[in-house]
C-alpha cells in the first residue's frame, strides 16, 4: 500500500478519504483526515473519522490484502 502524501496529485477532501476508506485502505483515509483536521481544527465530525480509524490503519478490525 502506498502512503498518501501532501503533496501527490489528488483531492484531500471527505470524499476522497471515505473512497479510500471503503476500499480498506484505512491508513490513506486517516492521512486525509488528519490533513484536513490541521485546516479545520474545530470540526467535530473529522476528529471523530480520525479515532474511528485509529484502531484500523494500525491493522485491527481487517486483514491485510
Amino acid at each position: 500500500m502506498q502512503k498518501v502524501k501532501a503533496n501527490d496529485d489528488i483531492f484531500f477532501t471527505v470524499t476522497m478519504a471515505e473512497v479510500l476508506e471503503k476500499q480498506n485502505r484505512f491508513d490513506d483515509a486517516l492521512t486525509i483526515y488528519k490533513i484536513l483536521s490541521d485546516s479545520k481544527p474545530d470540526d467535530d465530525a473529522l476528529k471523530a473519522s480520525i479515532e474511528r480509524l485509529k484502531g484500523r490503519a494500525e491493522g485491527k478490525g481487517y486483514s491485510k490484502r
